[in-house]
């Protein structure tokens, strides 16, 4: 017996006794266990905070939380408008860009930059209405182009629109000649071509030297188009199944089943002025004259060169 007392385990489990009785003394002293001390202070910031944030959230009536909605939404919308204001200016600014290279690369065009703002859905060969009239200095067959080539020409204008018929239209007739070869011959639209945003170049000799991507320029002998206006690329040479004449097909280098900004051709040098050589071609077409066009004039119609 006295060896078991004088063990070391025996020792060790009456200290552990007298620490279980001290705390079992304390708990009891102050009503509270240990554990759940521990755990009431841990979550006593807590319940600060959220008891804080309960107060400011009851002390708002609901006419101020309406009125406070009512503020935010209004910023809201106008963070909306000025988002469009900012596309616009964007879009705006890109517009101004194509117009000015086109300026720098013919600074003796008088050039007009126009918006698409119709298309007849019905419409053949992809024609639209721009949003620039007479008024601005617009008349009747002016030539309608793009940074990246011809489109077509005002073909009706009255003081606010005007009608852009597009070399899509086999009413196009358009003296043009290859820049490589030299060949020349007309361009002029095609009813099979012209979904897939493709014309023809009619009128070329048996003996033409024109290859697939050659570049397609106005030649300007008419007046109607100034010189070097470029048209589009050869894309293939092929026979006529009726009268076994070539033609090339012709791709403009816009999509212009979809353009959307455009720029007119009010005056250039030379406007107006046939020369000897086109007259027998264009003579069917338009009367020959000398004379500037009429930029009062009421809506006309014209049908190209």
């Amino acid at each position: 017996m006295r060896d078991l007392i004088m063990s070391k385990s025996f020792k060790k489990l009456i200290c552990v006794l007298l620490c279980l009785i001290t705390a079992m003394t304390v708990s009891a002293l102050s009503g509270k266990s240990v554990v759940s001390n521990f755990l009431s202070r841990a979550t006593l910031g807590m319940q600060e905070v959220s008891a804080e944030a309960s107060d400011n959230f009851s002390s708002k009536s609901y006419d101020e939380l309406l009125e406070e909605n009512k503020k935010l939404s209004s910023e809201v919308a106008s963070l909306r408008t000025q988002l469009v204001d900012y596309y616009d200016v964007k879009l705006e600014n890109a517009r101004l860009w194509k117009y000015y290279d086109l300026k720098r690369d013919y600074p003796e065009y008088e050039l007009l930059p126009a918006t698409v703002v119709r298309r007849d859905p019905a419409a053949d060969f992809y024609g639209f209405t721009i949003n620039k009239g007479y008024s601005d200095g617009i008349s009747t067959g002016d030539p309608v182009v793009t940074e990246n080539g011809l489109i077509g020409w005002i073909s009706g204008v009255d003081s606010a629109t005007a009608r852009v018929k597009t070399i899509l239209s086999p009413d196009a007739k358009v003296s043009v000649l290859d820049s490589a070869s030299r060949d020349t011959g007309v361009v002029t639209g095609s009813v099979k071509l012209c979904d897939q945003n493709l014309t023809t170049m009619t009128k070329i000799s048996a003996q033409n030297t024109m290859k697939a991507g050659d570049i397609i320029v106005t030649t300007g002998v008419s007046g109607i188009y100034p010189p070097s206006v470029i048209v589009g690329e050869v894309k293939e040479i092929q026979f006529d199944e009726y009268d076994t004449s070539k033609y090339a097909v012709i791709k403009p280098f816009e999509d212009i089943t979809s353009v959307v900004d455009v720029v007119v051709i009010t005056d250039f040098d030379g406007k107006g002025e046939l020369s000897k050589d086109s007259i027998e071609e264009v003579a069917p077409t338009i009367s020959i004259t000398t004379a500037p066009i009429d930029n009062t004039a009421p809506s006309t119609e014209f049908a190209g060169e």
